[in-house]
């Protein structure tokens, strides 16, 4: 089969669990027979757009670099540019199927324009939500569809000062927000103005490219039930969805350490620095405990300047906590870093799609505590290979982790029966049968 996947990034640059997921899913297509080409774009200074092909790895690559200038295009042009770029490249390499990642709405326009089978994967709740997490503006996890009145408490949270900014812009009129925006879009951008001026415009686009997806799209991976509800709840057709859990590579089992339950319990969390992982709850609900019961590890870095910022903050707030910050690390060592530990912890506080450290973790045979936020739901049994929390609950963590470091025994005996995950080899038999059932 010839498949044409398109990703977010260049392959082998590793931000999250949604990147490593697509590449291990690539080179597993590959091994599995299929023709491959794998296409992302960047953004460079230079004046005009430029395609690059190479051959890596037994698979045919494709960036389309684009002119920086092209982002300060309205959201309808660039998103037009965009589509053209993909159709052109879509009717010289034709291949049998389109398996969107990225650029999903122009991916599926793209692929319906050529007659060409489309399927996405929703890889995270930005795929319906305007603010880009389903993390509401109370902190809590997003369940509602989007709108033009909704919606704007939460993506002003973006704007410095929002609090201030957000009573005086709810009190204009929707027509007149609109009219600001699309005004606006016409000039230069102007620091502060336009981002603050063009939000309600951005909800609208927002909702236009859900409903586009549910349009082009033939279907539309959802990898938990929650993200499947997300998807229905914002207009996308039920029948166009599928359910499949993410698949990995399988690491090896490994007992727990000879002297558990004698020493201080070691904790780990494994994931990116950012607030909607909710490393704010866990760190306030281990400054509650005696230092001396216990050790988190944290792995994982923060990349852009919100979240190094946000991470700063932690290590100045929670000095206290006994926690040792090891920053990134290759992914190959991130099956060592939870052998070695006992129990990983994911405090997620926004909607999480699946979850690819909880599997990796109970791949290995340990324990997860877990908030409810999606993706952890469809992996953990209560009380048999983990532990559901409410998410942004501190003091229901700290009683839960309270609970593990008093009867340690408990979870030596819940990690030997902690259930096996998605083989990635299962995942990708299960997808072919999809992209089987598309191109019928």
């Amino acid at each position: 089969m010839k498949i044409f996947i398109v990703g977010l990034v260049k392959l082998g640059t590793k931000y999250g669990g949604g990147e490593l997921y697509i590449q291990n899913l690539v080179y597993g297509l590959r091994d599995r027979g299929h023709v491959l080409t794998y296409f992302y774009i960047s953004f460079s200074d230079n004046s005009f757009p430029s395609l690059t092909k190479q051959v890596v790895n037994g698979l045919e690559e494709m960036e389309l670099s684009l002119p920086k200038d092209w982002l300060k295009k309205d959201n309808h042009s660039l998103q037009e540019s965009i589509l053209e770029k993909i159709h052109t490249i879509l009717s010289a390499v034709k291949p049998d199927l389109l398996h969107a990642h990225g650029l999903k709405d122009c991916a599926c326009m793209a692929a319906a324009r050529e007659d060409i089978p489309c399927i996405v994967t929703a890889h995270h709740g930005g795929i319906v939500c305007p603010a880009g997490a389903l993390l509401n503006a109370n902190d809590a996890i997003c369940r509602i569809q989007a709108n033009d009145n909704a919606c704007l408490k939460c993506c002003t949270r973006s704007i410095p000062g929002w609090r201030f900014w957000f009573p005086l812009i709810k009190i204009i009129p929707l027509k007149a927000r609109l009219w600001l925006g699309k005004w606006l879009r016409r000039l230069p951008f102007i620091f502060f103005v336009t981002p603050l001026g063009t939000l309600s415009c951005n909800i609208r686009d927002k909702m236009k490219v859900v409903l586009d997806i549910g349009h082009y799209a033939n279907k539309i991976i959802a990898p938990s039930p929650a993200i499947a509800e997300a998807l229905v709840r914002n207009g996308i057709p039920e029948q166009k969805i599928k359910i499949l859990s993410h698949g990995i590579s399988l690491p090896q089992r490994q007992p727990l350490r000879s002297d558990f339950g004698t020493e201080p319990l070691r904790f780990l969390f494994v994931g990116r620095i950012s607030y909607g992982k909710g490393l704010h709850i866990m760190l306030k609900a281990f400054s509650q405990l005696p230092s001396e019961k216990y050790v988190l590890h944290i792995v994982g870095g923060a990349v852009k300047k919100g979240e190094k910022r946000y991470e700063a903050q932690l290590k100045r707030k929670y000095a206290s906590v006994n926690a040792v910050w090891h920053g990134t690390r290759p992914y190959e060592e991130i099956a060592g870093h939870i052998a070695w530990c006992d129990i990983m912890l994911h405090p997620t506080v926004c909607l999480e799609v699946f979850g690819l450290n909880i599997a990796e973790s109970l791949a290995v045979g340990r324990l997860v505590i877990a908030t409810r936020c999606g993706g952890a739901e469809a992996q953990i049994h209560e009380g048999k290979n983990g532990f559901l929390i409410p998410p942004n609950d501190p003091g229901a963590l700290r009683d839960r982790l309270l609970n593990c470091i008093e009867n340690p025994l408990i979870l030596k005996e819940m990690s030997a029966q902690a259930v096996l995950v998605n083989s990635l080899d299962h995942h990708i038999s299960e997808l072919e049968a999809v992209y089987q059932e598309c191109l019928k």
